[in-house]
C-alpha cells in the first residue's frame, strides 16, 4: 500500500501544489467578493423559458441559474429584450415592473426566477412581430439569448407599454437527501505524505436540491452497506478553510456535483506504537441534515489519532474551489 502511495504521490504532486495555489487564489478571491460582490453576468448564467396563455396576452416564465462562486449581487436594473428569428429586436429593453424598485440589488447563489408579462394583440390594434427569443441584459452589458419554447406575438408599436417585467423571486432548493445524491470517489491526488481522494455528490434526483458545509466521514471495517460496522480510527478531521467553502449552499441542478477534499496521510509518517495502522474497508459519510452514505474504500490509516481530514463542499468535482 505505502508503495501504492509513494507512486501516486510522485505522480501527481506537481498537480496538487497548482491545485493548491488555486485554492489559495480562491480564498482571495472569496474575501474580495464578501466585501466587493460582483455583479450578475449574463456570461455566468444559463437560462429556460416556459410559456403560458392567458387572456389578452402571454407570459413567458425565464428560469435563470448563476454559476458563479460563490455569489454575485443580482439588480432589477436588468433588462428583457424579445428578438426576432434573425436577432433583430421586437419591441423596446424592458425592466422590472415598479420603478421604485429599479435600484434594488441582493446578492444570489443558486436560481432565481423573472417573470416576464407580454401582451399580444387581443381586441386591441397594434403592430405586432413575431418573438422567437428573449435576451436578458444584465447590468455589467452582457447578455444572454434563450430561446423560447414557441414564437409569439409581441406588440410593439403604439404609445402603450406592450411588455412588462414583473419583480424577481428567488426560489429556494430542498436540501439534498441521501436517495437525491450518489456518493462516489474522484481520482486520486497528493503530495508531502497525504493522498487526497476527493468526495463527489451528484444530483440523480429530478429536481435541485442545495448542499452545505463539511460533512462527518467516518471510517469502517464493514464490507457490505447492511453489516455492523466498527469504527476504524477517530473520525476526519474537519478543516474548515474559507477555500472549501464558508457554508454558502451550493445549488445543484440535476447531474450536476459538487465535491469535498478528504485527505488520507500516509501511516508511515507517525510512530507505529502512536498510530496503530489498521485497514479501512468502508466510509460513512454524514451531513448535519441527516443525509448520509456509505461507500466502499479500503486503505491504511492510524486508530489512535486522527490520521484523516475533510474540508467543506465546493461547486466542482475535484475538492478544489473553482476562481471567481
Amino acid at each position: 500500500m505505502n508503495s501504492l502511495v509513494r507512486s501516486l504521490r510522485s505522480m501527481v504532486s506537481a498537480a496538487l501544489v497548482i491545485g493548491l495555489a488555486t485554492i489559495a487564489g480562491s480564498t482571495v478571491a472569496t474575501t474580495v467578493s464578501a466585501s466587493t460582490p460582483v455583479a450578475c453576468s449574463a456570461l455566468k448564467m444559463t437560462g429556460q423559458t416556459s410559456i403560458a396563455s392567458r387572456p389578452g396576452g402571454t407570459t413567458v416564465r425565464v428560469v435563470l441559474t448563476n454559476h458563479r462562486y460563490p455569489s454575485c449581487t443580482w439588480s432589477n436594473l436588468t433588462g428583457f429584450q424579445f428578438l426576432t428569428a434573425t436577432g433583430s429586436g421586437a419591441g423596446p429593453v424592458r425592466r422590472v415592473l415598479h420603478t421604485s424598485a429599479a435600484g434594488s440589488s441582493r446578492s444570489v447563489n443558486d436560481t432565481f426566477q423573472v417573470v416576464d408579462n407580454v401582451v399580444t394583440m387581443s381586441g386591441v390594434h397594434c403592430t405586432a412581430k413575431v418573438a422567437s427569443f428573449l435576451q436578458v441584459i444584465t447590468p455589467d452589458r452582457t447578455s444572454l439569448k434563450i430561446a423560447l419554447k414557441r414564437a409569439v406575438g409581441v406588440c410593439v408599436g403604439g404609445k402603450t407599454k406592450w411588455t412588462t417585467v414583473h419583480p424577481p423571486s428567488f426560489p429556494v432548493a430542498a436540501l439534498c437527501t441521501s436517495a437525491s445524491i450518489r456518493l462516489s470517489f474522484a481520482p486520486a491526488n497528493g503530495a508531502a505524505g497525504t493522498i487526497y481522494l476527493p468526495l463527489r455528490f451528484t444530483n440523480v434526483s429530478s429536481s435541485p436540491c442545495s448542499i452545505s458545509g463539511i460533512p462527518e466521514v467516518q471510517t469502517l471495517s464493514g464490507r457490505t452497506r447492511n453489516a455492523a460496522h466498527a469504527t476504524v480510527g477517530p473520525a476526519a478531521r474537519k478543516l474548515n478553510l474559507s477555500a472549501s467553502g464558508p457554508g454558502t449552499a451550493i445549488r445543484l441542478m440535476p447531474g450536476e456535483t459538487a465535491s469535498a477534499a478528504y485527505g488520507v496521510t500516509e501511516t508511515g509518517n507517525y510512530t507505529p506504537s502512536r498510530c496503530l495502522a489498521k485497514t479501512v474497508q468502508s466510509l460513512r459519510v454524514r451531513f448535519k441534515s441527516g443525509a448520509n452514505w456509505w461507500q466502499p474504500a479500503s486503505f491504511l490509516v492510524c486508530t489512535r489519532l486522527a490520521s484523516t481530514s475533510i474540508s467543506g463542499v465546493v461547486p466542482s468535482s475535484d475538492g478544489l474551489a473553482p476562481l471567481s
